[in-house]
This record gives structure tokens, sequence and C-alpha cells, in this order.
């Protein structure tokens, strides 16, 4: 068996990627019913930080970033670096350089679950006020 290069895998993986990303803008979820439904809403009825995640990825594929800041607007702001960390990664491994996955530092990682928890709150205390 062949081994396969780091450069092969991370073009399998952005290939893997385009795929999703085409079926999620060829399929919305606002059309189709296939999608994973979220067990937290649909157990406990609340939105937890990833709910309306799909709708707003499909959103902004189309280009409509209100109707994704509305479907998600946590997803939206980290769209933007986590794209930046993949990307840089992609390419450094392509290049045949040294490629780690990226140290981020514990305030980065503390940083966003304490805004993730706190969309969590604050999506909710509005969504109880309605």
């Amino acid at each position: 068996m062949m081994a396969t290069s780091s450069g092969q895998k991370a073009h399998a993986v952005a290939a893997s990627v385009a795929v999703a990303l085409t079926v999620l803008y060829r399929f919305p979820p606002e059309f189709y019913h296939f999608y994973p439904q979220c067990p937290v809403f649909r157990y406990l009825h609340i939105y937890c930080p990833g709910c309306g995640a799909t709708r707003a990825l499909a959103a902004l594929l189309h280009g409509r970033l209100v109707d994704a800041l509305h479907y998600n607007a946590f997803v939206v702001f980290l769209v933007p670096p986590v794209l930046y960390v993949l990307l840089k990664t992609y390419l450094r491994t392509i290049r045949g350089e040294t490629s780690v996955w990226p140290e981020i530092s514990p305030a980065a990682i503390n940083g966003v679950l304490l805004a993730g928890f706190l969309f969590l709150v604050l999506r909710n205390a509005m969504f109880m006020a309605l």
C-alpha cells in the first residue's frame, strides 16, 4: 500500500469541504430537511450556540449576510478566523512546509467559550421574552 503525502491529504480534505459546501449551497436547509436537527433544541427547547449554524452558513454562501446574522451571529463572526487558520494550514501543507496544527492560546479558547456561553444566554433570554 502506498503512503499518502501530507499534501495529498490536504487536497482530499479541501475537496471534501468543497463538496460539503456545494451540497449546502445547492440544497439550502430552508428548503431541504435532510439536515440533522439540533438535539439540544429538540429535547430542551433552548437554542444552543450552534443552533442555526447550517442555515447561517448556507445564507453566507448565497451572499445573504443579514439572514446569516439572524440565523446565528456567533457562527458568522467565527467564520473569518476559522477560514484564516484553515487556509493558512492548508497552504503551508501543500507547500511542503512543516505543518503543525496551530496552537491557540488558552485565553483565546476561554474567550470563545465565554462568548458562546453569553450568546447562549442572551439568545435564549430574548427568545423567552417574545
